[in-house]
């Protein structure tokens, strides 16, 4: 293995001549150069200095080793400069699990503004679900997990940045008597068939958990994680849903939205490894998030009446999907 510091001692020989102007340039006395010279080309294992008289001179292996030695330099250099806007926080990768609505109302519009403010770190999504998403932040294949507050670990092993509370609105038909109202209790929806995500999601239990304060159990006829599938549904007749306003639908012309009285609402959080958050890189993420989040909340739909909606977007069209 070639020593970097002899490299550089060489080059520096090779600029200054001789082997007393090179030890003195670097506070060496004659014979500590000449000692690393020698163990250089050791390493190298060709002859790097041929004796001229009293002075040295650079062999042509030397030249081919000084051309890869400028280049490592280079990029010894470039190492440095990484590392320092490593520890300043302005480059490093940060891998993040979330959920679909998360990567559309939060994650998204967070690394918009990161590659304005740190276009260094290098940011990788994954669409996980807990526990998932908890053993591989453990694991150091996730450094931060966009979850909700009701399935986050109840363990010292992890720490939890609060991000927004995301309200559940009703979609109806628009031919639905509740239609009109500016506001719809859970009550009123006691009798209704409901289009709900699979069994074991969090969506579902957060909608079952409200119904059950408005003293019902909904009456489940369909089942979908996927926004436009509910929607179409809906528009068919075929039942009411809760969706979360995250989502950021807006009423259609067959679709209307209407905020609930007492609102389902899902705690969402951003947790990381206990102690890791003191990574600069890390911490400027989740600065990001945070801040996505509370323009996210800011922003969330003040729901229009009947009659006009505020947007009207064909069924179908929304990319996004039940978490």
């Amino acid at each position: 293995m070639i020593d970097v510091r002899r490299l550089r001692l060489l080059r520096e020989l090779d600029c200054r001549g001789t082997v007393a102007a090179t030890a003195a340039a670097l506070h060496l006395t004659p014979s500590a150069v000449s000692q690393q010279l020698a163990a250089l080309a050791r390493e190298s294992g060709v002859p790097l200095l041929d004796q001229v008289g009293r002075n040295v001179r650079l062999t042509p292996a030397a030249r081919v080793l000084l051309r890869h030695a400028d280049e490592i330099f280079a990029q010894l250099e470039r190492a440095e400069a990484d590392l320092a806007a490593f520890d300043a926080g302005r480059i490093g990768p940060v891998t993040i699990s979330a959920f679909p609505t998360a990567i559309v109302g939060i994650v998204a519009p967070a690394i918009e503004r990161l590659r304005e403010t740190h276009p260094g770190i290098d940011i990788t999504i994954v669409d996980v679900m807990p526990p998932d998403c908890y053993d591989m932040l453990i694991g150091g294949e996730l450094d931060l997990a966009c979850d909700f507050v009701s399935t986050h670990p109840d363990d010292g092993r992890f720490e939890t940045i609060g991000l927004l509370d995301d309200l559940f609105d009703v979609a109806l038909p628009r031919d639905h008597p509740l239609a009109c109202l500016d506001r719809v209790s859970l009550a009123q929806l006691a009798d209704e068939d409901y289009i709900a995500s699979r069994a074991g999601t969090a969506c579902l239990q957060i909608m079952l958990a409200g119904c059950a304060v408005a003293g019902f159990a909904p009456r489940i006829r369909h089942r979908s994680d996927d926004f436009p599938a509910v929607l179409s549904l809906i528009a068919a007749g075929c039942g009411i849903a809760l969706i979360p306003r995250l989502a950021g639908l807006c009423s259609t012309d067959r679709v209307v939205l209407r905020p609930l009285v007492d609102p389902p609402v899902r705690r969402l959080a951003v947790a990381l490894r206990r102690g890791s958050g003191g990574a600069p890189h890390r911490a400027a993420v989740v600065r990001a998030l945070v801040d996505a989040a509370r323009l996210a909340e800011a922003a969330a739909p003040l729901l229009p009446g009947i009659c006009p909606p505020v947007a009207v977007r064909p069924v179908g069209a929304q990319p996004a999907a039940l978490a």
